[in-house]
């Protein structure tokens, strides 16, 4: 990970974050030579806090994505069994 002064970050703002658009990698910022915030993508970000959103959020997510059309096939593909299960009676 890379890190820059906050004074280099403000007078670059714009150059900083499209570098952590491309490289996909958080950039730490420092102020006095300490630590003092991180600058990531959103991309990065949704992955950090989305892991932590709670199943039903995931799930209403899944949801709207299916129904947009952006998931193509059965999702549950890879998951079922490829003959026609097993024998099953009451």
């Amino acid at each position: 990970m890379q890190t820059i002064p906050f004074s280099e970050a403000r007078a670059h703002l714009a150059d900083a974050l499209r570098g952590v658009e491309v490289a996909q990698e958080p950039l730490i910022i420092s102020r006095r030579g300490q630590t003092a915030g991180v600058l990531m993508s959103w991309s990065q970000y949704r992955q950090l806090v989305g892991s932590s959103s709670g199943f039903s959020a995931r799930l209403a997510e899944w949801r709207e994505r299916h129904a947009a059309g952006e998931d193509e096939g059965d999702p549950f593909e890879q998951l079922r069994q490829p003959d026609g299960g097993r024998e099953f009676s009451w």
